[in-house]
């Protein structure tokens, strides 16, 4: 079982760096804060903890619960280019999901959520929840983010 575990988290680093691979590098002019998506209060709320805190970045946002510890549940936005999203589209282990901005794709075997709205193209990964779980949680809050777009 723990081997089990530790293969699906390298699975899963594995697929989410072939997303973050392609990130977005735009001027700052149509920049997105990856961290403006999502309010915290949502993001604590999807994980179950009281709070969370994110460090910050120029395209990409990780949540953490405040008393964090290693192992720990984390909800990671990767902004992307239209590029990044047509090379996750085209990967043999995603389905459609109906009703998450213009289009988004699902991974099968480890989640990761990679949504388009408008000229917006992000990934959306929910860590340190069953499959299942983490999957709502994702489509979840991609609902939420796209309602601001």
């Amino acid at each position: 079982m723990r081997r089990m575990s530790r293969a699906a988290i390298a699975a899963g680093t594995v697929v989410f760096g072939a997303v973050t691979s392609t990130a977005l590098r735009a001027a700052a002019a149509d920049a997105v804060d990856p961290c403006s998506l999502l309010r915290p209060d949502k993001v604590a709320a999807a994980l179950g903890v009281p709070e969370v805190k994110t460090p910050g970045g120029t395209n990409r946002c990780v949540w953490v619960p405040k008393k964090y510890a290693p192992g720990s549940k984390s909800v990671t936005i990767q902004l992307m280019d239209e590029k990044g999203f047509a090379a996750q589209r085209k990967r043999l282990d995603v389905v459609p999901v109906n009703g998450i901005g213009d289009e988004a794709v699902q991974t099968t075997r480890i989640p990761v959520l990679t949504v388009k709205k408008g000229t917006v193209y992000f990934a959306l990964s929910v860590a340190g929840l069953a499959a299942e779980e983490a999957k709502a949680a994702e489509q979840s809050l991609a609902r939420q983010i796209v309602s601001t777009l």
